[in-house]
């Protein structure tokens, strides 16, 4: 067997029990460490609840008797949901516009704000001082304000911002109900007088704003006179209007002397050309003989002057005319006639030019006077628009402040008549009722409050007493902090309770004891140290592991009565097993095995020609089970531990076949090198931590201090020291009958597999089951009993 040096690599080491999760198996926050938690503090959580429970029943019972507490109240409308669109208590709509809501001084009502003023002294003293007279010795009940649901059947019901609901609370109906009733007229009153309030200094303002309403109006007449007497206008508009119509006719009459022009310039070019002679020209404008001159307006008169001239013109023409169908043209009569109208007409065409001309003139005259007039006018008429909005700015100006003086002065007259009236802006729409029945405490809802306090005081103290005691309580909290292999868990067994104390011979009454609790409790650790020794094989896939030392943090952790178990279940299996104590301070396996100690391992190493065979000594009844007893005390067993004989004789009977497994009981690792020092010749070490029993750094520690040592750590083991009432499976083999299943438990219940292996069957006596089970019958009160008592313990 190659021996391990601090040089040497540790074994690849496998844990072969099921991980569990850190939130489970560290006893912490995880549920199943709660639960773990409890268990192991079932008695201080116990008591803890029943008696915070019991104390807060009693006190819910004194409560409810002594200083019961009822309910009453009534609901009270603050606003007028058919006149008013919004806000309550609001009365804007009752003067005259927005002149009544800024006299009145109305807004949205704040119902959070309101309800805070109601619920106020500044409300409530008036009911508080006669409920002191009247009640001298009560205690005066509390008004609370708050909103109603508009539609209760709804989940999430809309408050009706319109709507208060009052209630008191006191502890006897007559006081309560006088208290809404004395409550109900103050509130009542006070919105009667907060609404007088509001009018009488609606009033103030409308006589202190009225006078400069009037100043104002005074003002603008003033300014609208002068804008008349500077501007010599009485109303701009019809005065725009007048101008705007002369204009046009103005304009009217140029165009229809500029035709009479036109038509006057084509008479005159007629008559030079000699195409229009001055008879044919016989009406004058204005004359009223229809004449186009007349027609158009112009008062123009054409004055054709020589009129013999015209007449004799006429006389020749006609004469000329009868001459032509009388004489031939060549007829010296005819000839003589023409002649003289030839010299004639000259003189004719002359005079009727220059009167053409003028008339030319004259028109002409006329046309520019009217030109004149038409510039007047239009400038005229573009003053207007200016004087015009001078006008309508003084208008409207005067309009809007008689309008606010009428409005101001209408609306203080109907304050007035609201003063004189009484009307009370709020109405009860709930009458005052009391329930007659008292509404707290609760019973049920006091004692629920109670256990719930209970329970949680209960764990309270579970949990500081549990985090006081400074142990480990789970194999799942050792392998969680110590971050190594966890090999197997021994269960509390209470038939070993004392066994080192009384150094009794175990094998003899465990052998003798096969039915009934005994047996129960043999088959407990045997299928625990058959679970570790499967650990052991199958821990290194490289070699074998044949020589194991066996240790712990401190004394009285059980690694002697472990290790002596283990070698006895593995010899019943028919393995060869070999027990060596190595405990040469304070030895027990001889007294575990009822062996003598007259030599052993010290005499091996001592005595150089002896031969271990010799100290070989067999366990009655199991022959496969040999054991190398201590032998002799010696004054310092680190020096023969880490000597070189040591050395041989380790893997000497490591080397022969003889044996299957070779196990060495050591003392504890802390405090003493013995341990350490032999396994640095072994295949490794197990390190066996009691739980409920050391102290939580003690196992780390130990750890440590064998790492250092170069020793080679297999894992370690956990042995419940302790009845903790734990019930579940570390291994998680819940198919296979070993009872119920839960990660990170103290160790198996197999109590399942023992009824169903075991050859002798007892037959229990049927548990009632349904509602038998709840009857108050002899055998359920002592099932209850023997529950609470195994439960307690």
């Amino acid at each position: 067997m190659a021996s391990s040096t601090p040089d040497t690599p540790a074994p690849t080491a496998y844990a072969l029990l099921p991980a569990a999760t850190p939130r489970e198996e560290s006893g912490g926050i995880g549920l199943n460490g709660i639960v773990r938690m409890l268990r192991r503090r079932r008695r201080i959580f116990l008591i803890t609840a029943v008696a915070v429970t019991l104390v807060a029943g009693l006190r819910a019972v004194y409560l409810r008797i002594n200083n019961p507490v009822f309910l009453g109240g009534f609901s009270l409308l603050i606003s007028d949901p058919i006149n008013e669109s919004g806000g309550a208590g609001g009365e804007a709509g009752a003067g005259t516009g927005a002149i009544a809501s800024v006299a009145r001084n109305v807004s949205r009502n704040d119902v959070p704000t309101l309800i805070r003023v109601l619920e106020s002294p500044a409300v409530l003293e008036p009911v508080v001082s006669e409920l002191q007279s009247r009640y001298p010795d009560q205690a005066i009940p509390q008004v609370d304000v708050s909103l109603v649901a508009a539609d209760p059947n709804q989940a999430n019901p809309i408050l009706a911002a319109g709507v208060l609901s009052v209630q008191a609370r006191g502890g006897s109906p007559e006081i309560v109900k006088e208290t809404l009733l004395l409550t109900e007229q103050a509130y009542l009153n006070w919105a009667l007088q907060q609404r007088r309030e509001k009018l009488n200094e609606g009033v103030k303002f409308l006589d202190k704003q009225a006078p400069d309403l009037q100043a104002r109006s005074t003002e603008l007449q003033g300014e609208l006179e002068r804008f008349r007497t500077s501007n010599n206008v009485l109303a701009p508009e019809a005065e725009a209007a007048s101008v705007r119509g002369q204009a046009e006719t103005l304009r009217q009459s140029l165009e229809n002397q500029l035709a009479e022009r036109r038509r006057l310039q084509q008479v005159r070019a007629d008559v030079a050309a000699g195409r229009l002679t001055a008879r044919t020209f016989t009406s004058t404008a204005g004359d009223g003989g229809g004449s186009e001159s007349a027609r158009s307006g112009t008062s123009v008169t054409l004055d054709v002057p020589n009129q013999p001239l015209l007449s004799e013109l006429n006389r020749l023409d006609a004469e000329i005319a009868t001459a032509r169908s009388i004489y031939t043209a060549n007829s010296p009569f005819l000839v003589n006639l023409i002649s003289a109208r030839e010299k004639l007409q000259p003189a004719l065409q002359r005079k009727e030019l220059e009167a053409v001309d003028a008339t030319l003139q004259q028109l002409d005259g006329s046309i520019a006077a009217l030109r004149s007039q038409i510039g007047g006018t239009d400038a005229r008429f573009r003053s207007q628009p200016a004087l015009l909005r001078e006008y309508e700015a003084l208008q409207s100006k005067l309009a809007i402040a008689q309008g606010n003086l009428a409005s101001y002065q209408s609306t203080r007259d109907q304050f007035q008549l609201e003063i004189a009236q009484s009307n009370v802006p709020w109405k009860v729409i709930g009458p005052t009722a009391v329930n007659p029945n008292p509404v707290a405490p609760l019973l049920g809802q006091g004692l629920l409050q109670g256990l719930l306090f209970g329970v949680a005081a209960g764990a309270g103290a579970a949990l500081i007493r549990d985090r006081l005691d400074h142990v480990f309580h789970s194999a799942g909290e050792v392998r969680d902090e110590l971050k190594v292999p966890l090999l197997g868990h021994i269960p509390y067994i209470s038939f070993f309770e004392g066994v080192r104390r009384d150094k009794r011979f175990l094998f003899k009454d465990l052998d003798a004891q096969q039915t009934g609790m005994a047996g129960y409790q043999r088959f407990t650790y045997q299928e625990a140290f058959r679970n570790l020794y499967t650990s052991l094989r199958f821990l290194n896939s490289d070699r074998t592991v044949k020589s194991v030392a066996v240790s712990s943090s401190v004394p009285s952790e059980g690694n002697s009565l472990l290790i002596v178990l283990l070698a006895k279940t593995l010899s019943e299996l028919g393995k060869r097993v070999l027990l060596i104590d190595a405990d040469l301070r304070q030895p027990q396996v001889h007294h575990r095995l009822g062996l003598n100690n007259l030599s052993g391992l010290s005499n091996l190493l001592t005595d150089q020609g002896t031969d271990w065979r010799s100290m070989l000594q067999t366990v009655p009844e199991h022959p496969s089970l040999q054991v190398i007893t201590a032998g002799r005390r010696v004054p310092d067993p680190p020096r023969l531990l880490s000597s070189e004989r040591m050395g041989h004789l380790v893997k000497e009977i490591a080397d022969t076949d003889a044996f299957d497994l070779i196990l060495y009981d050591t003392p504890p690792a802390l405090g003493l090198a013995d341990a350490s020092l032999l396994a640095e010749n072994l295949d490794g070490i197990l390190l066996v931590v009691g739980l409920n029993k050391v102290d939580r750094q003690l196992p780390a520690q130990a750890v440590e201090r064998i790492k250092s040592a170069g020793a080679p750590l297999l894992g370690v083991v956990t042995n419940s020291r302790i009845a903790t009432g734990d019930r579940t499976n570390i291994y998680g083999y819940s198919g296979y009958g070993y009872g119920s299943y839960s990660e990170g438990a103290q160790g198996l219940d197999p109590s399942t597999a023992y009824n169903y292996y075991s050859d002798i069957h007892s037959e229990p006596s049927p548990s009632p089951r349904g509602l038998a089970s709840l009857a108050p019958n002899r055998q359920n009160l002592k099932r209850w009993k023997k529950g609470l008592d195994t439960w307690l313990k």
